[in-house]
């Protein structure tokens, strides 16, 4: 009998890799050099990560941030079928200028934030390759890491050469809880790379759901974009441009694709004065009925924060839609309490002759016609004691629900 063997699920990753190269990085005390040896530590991660992934079903995606005289940004976000030409930019590399790490982990830090916005299933991931040497330059490299802390962004530090006083890489990797590796060799750095490719790899009967670093939902609200209005779009990107142009003439330009219909369910407006687009693909939606989107995709969310329901991109409304929308619930949810309560009271009535009832109806006149009773006349009492109004059969057949004018209360007539 052959034993099936379960290979352990791995976690989607998207990793950014921020390589120093500035003149420092030339030294020849690693082979070939520093900048050489993090460009061998690079590739052999990319090598073992896409074989685990080919292996276990994986997706990580790679992009890559250098700095210099100022920030790069050379791939964002590569596949397995870009290996080659990313081995190869890697190669014909050179060094030269300042290094500015606060500019290269912000970086860094604003594509993975893009990369959170149209595909929320990858963690975010960033290795720093450097010798420490950091230029001061307007972005700190510390604050920079206190922002990838709170998006839940580890920053694992590779570090080349001689340790400063401060060690600014070894407080990046501490400030993110990262690793932070003083490789003494291009054999270290190799070591401790493999060793981070292979660390993608679920703990048995886990899920990718409980392990993810969960953002703060203040941050994410920084992050999601907003709606926008067709005045908006046209004034923004070029892509925005298009893709309203694009829309204009179609059947759905003004149409919600949430509720299917062009004017607003609940403010009864028209599109174009309470709808919006997305801004990534331009869906068409409703304010209300995005924050009722965003309400049932997050049960535990404000109702402010949603992905879109084509692309799925991250998207926010402003907190003023979502209270507007909530009071409207509110409302209904207390209209519905009402009405069934008048449903719960319910009395039982029957049909009479005017003279049975005495002077009780001889002294009193029907609320819906005014008129006194005669003897003979087919009446029906209310069955409140407190109210005891009486009708005649036929006025009562007029009452909206057999709903006495008095009272209020609804009256069953039993045969």
């Amino acid at each position: 009998m052959e034993m099936m063997v379960v290979m352990p699920d791995t976690i989607p990753e998207a990793i950014m890799f921020v390589l120093d190269a500035s003149r420092s990085m030339f030294r020849s005390d690693y082979s070939p050099n520093r900048l050489g040896a993090c460009e061998i530590g690079i590739v052999e991660f990319v090598q073992t990560r896409f074989l685990s992934d080919q292996e276990n079903a994986g997706s990580s995606a790679f992009g890559l941030v250098v700095v210099r005289s100022k920030s790069e940004k050379i791939f964002d976000f590569t596949d397995g079928a870009e290996v080659p030409e990313f081995s190869e930019f890697l190669g014909n590399l050179a060094c030269g200028g300042k290094s500015s790490l606060g500019e290269g982990l912000g970086h860094a830090i604003k594509i993975l934030i893009e990369d959170i916005r149209t595909n929320g299933a990858r963690v975010p991931l960033i290795i720093l390759f450097s010798d420490g040497n950091n230029t001061p330059s307007k972005i700190e490299p510390l604050k920079m890491a206190a922002l990838a802390n709170q998006l839940g962004i580890k920053i694992h530090t590779v570090h080349l050469g001689d340790i400063q006083p401060t060690n600014l890489l070894k407080q990046i990797a501490e400030k993110t809880n990262g690793q932070y590796q003083h490789a003494k060799n291009t054999e270290a750095i190799i070591r401790f790379i493999q060793n981070l490719a292979q660390n993608n790899f679920l703990p048995p009967g886990s899920s990718v759901k409980k392990n993810k670093s969960r953002i703060p939902q203040p941050i994410l609200k920084k992050i999601a974009a907003p709606l926008l209005t067709e005045a908006e779009m046209t004034k923004g990107s070029e892509d925005q441009k298009n893709l309203i142009a694009r829309l204009r003439g179609t059947k759905s330009y003004e149409k919600c694709s949430i509720c299917f219909q062009s004017n607003d369910p609940i403010s009864k407006t028209e599109f174009n004065i309470s709808g919006a687009y997305c801004p990534n693909c331009g869906t068409p939606m409703h304010y209300s009925c995005a924050s009722l989107w965003a309400k049932n995709q997050n049960k535990e969310g404000d109702g402010t924060i949603f992905r879109c329901v084509h692309c799925l991109y991250l998207l926010k409304i402003p907190a003023s839609i979502k209270t507007a929308v909530q009071m409207h619930q509110n409302l209904k949810q207390e209209m519905r309490s009402e009405n069934s309560q008048k449903l719960a009271k319910t009395v039982n009535v029957s049909v009479e002759l005017a003279r049975d009832l005495g002077e009780e109806a001889t002294y009193s006149a029907c609320p819906v016609c005014s008129a006194i009773f005669e003897e003979d006349d087919r009446v029906i009492k209310c069955g409140n004691r407190t109210c005891n109004a009486i009708y005649h059969e036929k006025c009562f057949e007029k009452l909206p629900d057999h709903q006495c004018k008095v009272c209020g209360i609804k009256m069953v007539k039993m045969f």
